[in-house]
């Protein structure tokens, strides 16, 4: 085989195998895919490391130990302490790389010897007219087909995996919810929806930004005015999704902070926090509140709901600062929030 022919087999099907659009694992996949022709000095790397090619050629065949299944385990335990010192991803690229560099040659006419110390080779197919010979028109057409799998398959992995394609396309609600979970915690993401309002009945084509996946049925959003809904197929949604299409808007990291109140006023400790992609979840109980009244919504998601009395209790669900010091910042509180702040990187 030709070297791009060894580079594109090994590239496009790491790319499969792992799942990745990683440029950098892959380009260690495609520089490990020539290490097995070392054993000639007229290949690429042969030449490159001309030393120990000529050593090889001189004591082996072409084709021979080093395109076994002998060689691939023994370059797998040597290089383990990439996966010790952290570097996993590139022990599997390496692995993979190498594996699928001597793979390709079992269907050229000469084979490799794949199960070395047997000097038996292993060629694929049987039928010798088959099989493939360098720089032949076959190996050219060969070519063209690998670049094109793997431009298709870094393409694919690139926007999340061919599952998530496949969401994405058809926009199946219960699929977007799934790539909601998986990925909410790495990306901002808008969610174009199709359906219909609960309430109004009127039809809804609309984007909105995800907060968070509420259920296993729903996602909570906010539009560019910041009212907050409930999308998806229970019951209690504000919009009853037929179609729900995932955008990733940019990368994110996720800070979360634990709050604890004992008795103190709420207003001064939220004050101090940002007011943007900031979303605040937990239980409040709160003193004092025989006036305090907390609207309800029907239209929208109330991200704050209040179970009243004497001592009364505030549920919060991803609830904005301001809106909380707006409700509840002249009261003195006790209970825990966790904190969720948004940065976009």
């Amino acid at each position: 085989m030709m070297t791009p022919t060894h580079i594109a087999f090994s590239v496009s099907l790491t790319s499969i195998v792992l799942g990745t659009a990683n440029l950098e694992l892959l380009g260690v996949a495609a520089l490990a895919s020539l290490l097995p022709d070392i054993d000639t000095s007229k290949s690429f790397i042969g030449r490159l490391l001309f030393p120990i090619s000529s050593w090889l050629e001189a004591n082996t065949v072409h084709r021979g130990i080093t395109h076994s299944f002998f060689a691939t385990g023994v370059l797998t335990l040597v290089s383990y302490p990439l996966v010790l010192y952290g570097y996993p991803q590139v022990w599997h690229g390496l692995i993979l790389g190498y594996f699928f560099g001597w793979f390709g040659d079992v269907f050229t006419k000469s084979g490799v010897e794949a199960f070395y110390p047997s000097h038996g080779r292993l060629i694929i197919p049987r039928n010798p007219r088959l099989r493939l010979a360098t720089r032949s028109n076959g190996e050219w057409f060969l070519l063209m087909v690998l670049v094109a799998i793997a431009i298709i398959s870094i393409n694919i992995n690139s926007a999340g995996g061919i599952i998530r394609s496949f969401n994405q396309a058809l926009g199946i609600p219960s699929g977007a919810i799934e790539t909601v979970k998986a990925e909410s915690s790495l990306y901002l993401l808008n969610v174009n929806v199709k359906g219909r309002n609960t309430l109004t009945e009127q039809p809804i084509n609309q984007s909105y930004e995800v907060i968070e996946p509420l259920t296993a049925s729903d996602l909570l959003v906010k539009d560019d005015q910041g009212m907050t809904y409930s999308i998806g197929n229970s019951q209690s949604s504000q919009i009853q999704a037929n179609q729900i299409k995932v955008e990733r808007i940019s990368a994110i990291k996720t800070e979360i902070i634990n709050l604890t109140f004992d008795e103190e006023e709420i207003y001064p400790i939220l004050a101090q926090l940002p007011s943007e992609r900031t979303y605040l979840t937990g239980t409040l109980t709160i003193h004092d509140a025989e006036d305090l009244m907390i609207p309800s919504h029907v239209e929208t998601f109330d991200t704050i709901t209040l179970q009243p009395g004497d001592v009364a209790y505030a549920r919060l669900t991803s609830a904005s600062p301001i809106e909380v010091m707006r409700l509840l910042g002249d009261y003195y509180v006790s209970g825990s929030l966790i904190v969720r702040i948004i940065n976009v990187n």
